[in-house]
């Protein structure tokens, strides 16, 4: 195998911070706010604002706002019926990756995420320099940890997309570990070393964060940053549910399951109570308190767009979400993140992105949010990390997976089920409590899945492969020899 040292292509400099480190230089943190790059890190607001850009790419449309946990990832999964009326959409659920459609996807992640991987790497250059500027106590070291996490977040999640699946080949050498500031991207990683890697980073980010972080120590921060709600933050819960994810990924089962049930343990996280998702208002109809079931969430990302994308954009391109809608239970509090348009031929679409569209409940959040990480999550790894490891956790697989149904209001794993109808149920719950989030997708790569049962229920499946499983890399990245492997 050879290691080749990568050049950004001409897509990936114009989406990256176009600055080089030279006096007139621009930094690119979001849409409402450019600054002077020289000038950027010459005082604690310059960092504030750094870090707020990084999140806000990440919430953009091309990332988390729109592609990966609707546009590009949900219709991966078989979930959603794509139109008619555009047939490159419906050959991307075929998994054609050789479309202009397709190809618009592929450029704007890869492009995107590595514009945001460099913020955040300047961002831990000047963090660790001796001239930083004086932070209140321990901010210095949250704001280390959050962009630590972040950065693990967009790595695993481009391993994910572009490699191939862990269980299949843990060499493959698609994505380079990039650490610096700069347009070369680096020398290819196998998928292996990069987890290794961020293991160590999220381990790092973990031990700065618990010190420090009011979300582990109760103790609220007098500075406005640290004192925002922790769950809009790489916090410390959410790196160590991102270990667990990660380790679940390789196999790495007591890693997973310890991760996983620390979180767990936590009394921050709590399932949602029924009463606050359904209310009846004195005319009999009922309102839509909180689609986000906001308590159950460890880490999210704001983003005004994804309603339109949830809502308009789905429903206007005449899809359906009713291959969803028939995997749900009668009673089961997650049919209330689907709503049957009677405007629009009956059309499901997915409207869970908003906690509540009540005037006097604007104060509770301003903007629909993404869940990134949750506590559902950690309930499912936490199952099937027992599943393969029983002596890994002192719950079985089928008490995890119950406890996650019991609050879900569906039906319970009888008493005594075996491995294989545990198995059936984990898909089960994952096709249910994904809804819109991408994670399903991930869930049948990473157990590298031969055949998708077509929205479960209607007895067609979707034959699958390494390459239906696996983007292929940007052209222009092509051109310069990546992905060799």
């Amino acid at each position: 195998m050879k290691n080749v040292n990568l050049h950004i292509s001409h897509l990936l400099a114009s989406l990256l911070l176009t600055a080089t480190l030279s006096a007139c230089s621009w930094l690119d943190v979001g849409s409402n706010s450019e600054i002077d790059g020289d000038e950027m890190y010459l005082n604690t607001d310059g960092y504030y604002t750094a870090i707020t850009g990084i999140y806000v790419n990440m919430g953009s449309s091309d990332l988390y706002g729109g592609n990966l946990p609707l546009l590009a990832l949900e219709p991966l999964t078989q979930q959603y019926t794509q139109p008619d009326s555009d047939p490159d959409r419906q050959k991307w659920g075929q998994y054609d990756y050789t479309t202009d459609g397709a190809k618009t996807f592929i450029d704007a992640v890869w492009g995107t995420m590595y514009n945001t991987i460099v913020n955040d790497n300047l961002l831990i250059e000047n963090l660790q320099k001796e001239d930083c500027p004086p932070f209140d106590e321990g901010v210095r070291e949250i704001l280390t940890g959050e962009v630590l996490g972040l950065r693990a977040y967009m790595f695993f999640d481009l391993l994910r997309i572009y490699n191939t699946a862990y269980s299949v080949d843990p060499t493959c050498r698609n994505v380079p570990l990039k650490k610096d500031f700069g347009f070369a991207l680096g020398e290819q990683a196998t998928t292996a070393q990069i987890l290794d890697y961020l293991a160590e980073e999220l381990t790092m980010a973990r031990q700065l964060l618990k010190e420090h972080d009011p979300i582990i120590t109760g103790i609220a921060s007098s500075n406005k940053y640290v004192n925002y709600d922790r769950r809009f933050r790489m916090n410390y819960y959410a790196a160590t549910a991102l270990l667990a994810r990660i380790e679940l990924y390789r196999g790495n089962y007591a890693q997973a399951c310890a991760y996983a049930e620390e979180v767990i343990a936590c009394p921050t996280f709590r399932f949602i109570e029924e009463e606050e998702i359904i209310e009846t208002d004195i005319y009999g109809k009922e309102q839509k308190i909180d689609r986000l079931f906001m308590p159950e969430m460890i880490f999210t990302l704001g983003n005004e767009n994804i309603l339109t994308v949830s809502q308009s954009d789905y429903e206007s391109l005449g899809g359906d979400f009713v291959k969803s809608d028939a995997c749900y239970e009668s009673g089961d509090l997650r049919r209330n993140w689907l709503y049957t348009n009677p405007s629009a031929n009956n059309k499901i679409n997915l409207i869970r992105y908003q906690r509540s569209t009540l005037a006097e409940d604007s104060h509770l959040y301003d903007k629909p949010t993404v869940p990134m990480l949750k506590l559902g999550e950690m309930y499912l790894i936490a199952a099937e990390a027992a599943l393969n490891d029983p002596s890994c956790s002192s719950r079985s697989a089928a008490d995890w997976l119950n406890t996650l149904k019991s609050h879900r209001n569906t039906s319970l794993l009888p008493t005594g089920a075996d491995n294989s109808a545990i198995e059936t149920q984990l898909t089960r719950e994952y096709i249910c409590e994904f809804k819109g989030e991408g994670q399903l997708f991930f869930y049948y790569k990473r157990r590298n899945a031969q055949a998708i049962d077509d929205g479960y229920y209607t007895g067609n499946t979707m034959k699958m492969s390494t390459a239906s499983y696996t983007w292929p890399l940007p052209e222009y990245e092509q051109e310069f020899g990546y992905g060799a492997q």
